[in-house]
């Protein structure tokens, strides 16, 4: 299970309720919020819908959730909401919290995803998604399965 933890910004990868791996991460700069259009993070209990980008080089840009030929390591000087080395595309699962209507996590396009900007890491400046390292978004990517719970808080 996934636990992420928006008040300290982290992410604590749980097995057999021992936490296996935890990693700063970047929530929304919004806060939280299931809301459409809202541009924050959703909360509650989420599964693991699909896993984009197994094998390609860390740092491998996506548009639509499909990787582009360009390949960003440097520390961005810009503000853009790069999406790098792996999606991890989450669902909700929580009638009228994060799953239906206008609170639909899925079809909000809500993951957790590498980015370039790792300075910003430890503070809230996504665009709801959660952002990690690509280093740790490919460790955590490896680390877990098709439906795997993620629990955000």
């Amino acid at each position: 299970m996934i636990f992420i933890n928006t008040a300290r910004q982290k992410l604590y990868l749980l097995d057999d309720n021992k936490i296996k791996y935890e990693f700063p991460v970047s929530t929304s700069f919004n806060g939280t919020g299931c809301q459409e259009d809202s541009y924050k993070t959703p909360i509650g209990l989420h599964t693991v819908i699909s896993k984009i980008g197994a094998g390609l080089p860390p740092g491998t840009l996506f548009k639509n959730r499909r990787p582009t030929k360009r390949i960003v390591n440097l520390l961005p000087q810009d503000q853009y909401d790069y999406i790098t080395s792996r999606i991890i595309r989450l669902s909700g699962l929580e009638d009228d919290i994060n799953k239906g209507g206008n609170v639909d996590t899925y079809n909000r396009y809500i993951y957790i995803h590498g980015t370039p900007h790792i300075d910003r890491l430890g503070e809230p400046e996504s665009h709801g998604c959660i952002r990690m390292s690509d280093d740790d978004v490919i460790t955590l990517f490896n680390a877990i399965d098709y439906k795997t719970l993620v629990l955000i808080d």
